[in-house]
């Protein structure tokens, strides 16, 4: 459909980070989320928003018959030169919902996030876990890629993703797959028998994976994670909170980043690292 296709471009083109098909009434809004705002986009008839919804779950290979239950769905767009990763869900009037990652190649730091970048490799020297925290679409999974990829000039990387957001040819990448006991946590002790020297993980999210983390991090290993904190002063607590042990917490965490977006006068990223 020529008029899906000319969305994705100009999404593309704007760098929008997401896009959501939502159900207003008798209407299908699309709005374009940025960096600092979420804009409406587009307004169509429902039924024809059903039918742009129907498209792109079918490219997705999600199931076209199924609008209510959760569905998830990847694929890469070939007009557009952009992955996307799908996921649909129906509302309490059985109105169904699409949102739209496009996810983007690594792209170059600025300068401030070379200086940033320069500071957390250096420190890494010593080996351990750093963890990267900040709001949604503030860059963190970018941050993370572009050290990761600085490190792998000299070193082994594997990462452990829900689900893998960039692919990065120069890495060992795997998918967390519950449904095949393919946890975090799973993924991260068989990555591990593979000796890499620098092990990426999407999101510490639960005891079992961070207690890996931090065993693999006083092992030897460089372990990068984003994790969910308010600022890096608070990221110790939070593994903490979530069953480690305060000691091995203290043992293997050796430097923390928090990344912002700053909006004016340009769009950059603000990047606070604390090191213990």
């Amino acid at each position: 459909m020529d008029e899906i296709d000319a969305m994705l471009q100009l999404a593309r083109d704007q760098h929008v980070s997401d896009i959501y098909l939502l159900p207003k009434a008798e209407q299908l809004e699309i709005q374009f989320r940025y960096p600092d705002q979420v804009k409406r986009h587009l307004v169509l008839p429902l039924e024809v928003g059903q039918r742009w919804i129907n498209y792109l779950k079918y490219r997705a290979g999600m199931n076209v018959a199924e609008h209510r239950r959760v569905q998830l769905g990847a694929y890469f767009d070939s007009v557009s030169a952009v992955f996307m990763r799908l996921s649909s869900v129906a509302d309490y009037q059985q109105h169904e919902s699409l949102v739209i990652r496009l996810i983007n190649g690594i792209p170059q730091p600025n300068q401030e996030t070379r200086v940033a970048l320069t500071q957390v490799t250096q420190i890494l020297e010593q080996r351990g876990l750093l963890t990267i925290s900040g709001p949604t679409g503030s860059g963190k999974t970018t941050f993370l890629y572009q050290l990761a990829q600085q490190l792998q000039q000299s070193r082994m990387v594997m990462t452990i993703e829900d689900p893998v957001e960039i692919a990065e040819s120069r890495f060992l990448q795997l998918q967390v797959n519950p449904e095949a006991q393919m946890t975090y946590a799973a993924l991260l002790k068989a990555a591990l028998r593979h000796r890499p020297d620098v092990v990426v993980i999407g999101e510490i999210r639960d005891r079992e994976t961070a207690q890996m983390a931090c065993e693999a991090a006083i092992s030897g290993h460089i372990v990068l994670a984003t994790v969910h904190a308010r600022s890096v002063q608070d990221v110790p607590m939070r593994l903490i909170s979530l069953g480690v042990d305060a000691d091995l917490v203290h043992a293997a965490l050796i430097a923390t980043v928090a990344i912002e977006l700053k909006y004016e006068p340009e769009i950059t990223p603000q990047i606070t690292i604390l090191q213990f």
